[in-house]
């Protein structure tokens, strides 16, 4: 996977998928297009800067595209399939609005549409916040009883 292309918005889920597209991406050559459709009220040119300035930071290069308005799941599939993305990665936000099922609705659609990989990351949880400030993956269960 050498073009991976990141939506972000101003939610837990995207900033943790950048994080993990961030990772990924100095682990290995990689080319890094974060993307966000702008929506009313959220500043889609702060949010890409952000993003940009954690992979900048990583030593890890990365290019922002704002995309205005439109539906999401159409405006990052149409602009992964310009950039010819290998991979999608998104965020998925555990809450749900009534009659929605478990993915949001943005990422649903991608998954149903789309014919390039997608990765979906979940929102971080208490148990994973706190594990990562105690520096183990697995938190205080990783630790062998003697």
């Amino acid at each position: 996977m050498r073009r991976v292309l990141v939506a972000v918005d101003d939610s837990a889920p995207a900033l943790a998928a950048a994080a993990l597209a961030i990772e990924f991406a100095k682990a290995q050559p990689t080319e890094l297009n974060f993307v966000s459709v702008a929506e009313p009220g959220i500043n889609a040119d702060s949010i890409l800067n952000h993003v940009a300035s954690l992979a900048e930071r990583a030593g890890v290069t990365a290019t922002i595209t704002a995309i205005a308005g439109g539906q999401a799941f159409e405006a990052l599939l149409s602009a992964a399939r310009r950039w010819e993305a290998d991979v999608i990665v998104m965020g998925r936000s555990d809450v749900r609005r009534p009659g929605q099922r478990y993915l949001g609705s943005q990422t649903e659609h991608l998954l149903e549409f789309t014919d390039i990989p997608v990765l979906v990351v979940p929102e971080p949880t208490l148990h994973h916040r706190a594990a990562e400030h105690r520096g183990t993956p697995g938190g205080d269960r990783s630790r062998r009883r003697q």
